[in-house]
């Protein structure tokens, strides 16, 4: 089963089955309340059964189809942003950490495979999610990487091949956290805060506007 988003403060509360139903809950919405489940069941455990009105009563289970790749179904955790960058024969990386909708932490840098170069801003991409899942495992953290190119995903749970020394090596390096990441493909460029900082943070890296 795929995750699910329960909303405990946010302009509507309740159990929601995509990130982006549960982002226009939350986003810019002050001191909202969020979290990633397994199962609907422990969703509604977190919302203590708090109605969308804030009193408590009945959740509101808003039904949609799930639309999220992940690579352990069973996965909850912090919300990571990732993305890469290109000019000129570099590629940058850079993700950025959120909990509970807060940023808690960002890192971005100039990536030095040369080889990796030769896939342009794909390589940062990839750089991005690796040193995410570092990360996460350094701190002791599962976490969701939200990422706007598919290969992200899709090199991991076997669905795109892995062609390249590059993308099997990635596919190689991310089996090893996949107890710990599990992914979210999101629509690049559309206003998702997460995804615009990733966005910035490896552009400046590369010292682009």
């Amino acid at each position: 089963m795929a995750k699910v988003y329960a909303v405990r403060a946010g302009r509507k509360t309740g159990v929601f089955k995509t990130w982006a139903e549960c982002e226009a809950q939350v986003k810019g919405f002050k001191g909202a309340q969020y979290k990633s489940f397994s199962t609907k069941e422990e969703a509604n455990d977190y919302l203590g059964t708090i109605s969308s009105s804030g009193k408590r009563g009945k959740t509101e289970d808003v039904s949609a189809p799930i639309n999220v790749t992940t690579a352990n179904p069973t996965q909850e955790g912090l919300d990571v942003y990732v993305d890469g960058s290109f000019s000129k024969g570099r590629y940058s990386w850079a993700f950025a950490v959120y909990e509970n909708g807060t940023l808690i932490h960002s890192d971005a840098g100039i990536g030095d495979n040369e080889a990796a170069a030769s896939m342009n801003n794909v390589a940062g991409e990839l750089a991005a999610a690796m040193r995410a899942a570092k990360w996460a495992q350094e701190h002791g953290q599962s976490i969701v990487i939200h990422h706007d190119y598919q290969g992200i995903s899709s090199w991991v749970d076997g669905s795109w091949r892995a062609k390249n020394s590059m993308t099997q090596a990635y596919k190689t390096f991310m089996s090893h956290y996949r107890d710990i990441v599990s992914f979210n493909k999101v629509a690049g460029h559309t206003g998702v805060e997460g995804n615009e900082l990733a966005d910035q943070l490896a552009r400046e890296a590369l010292g682009l506007s």
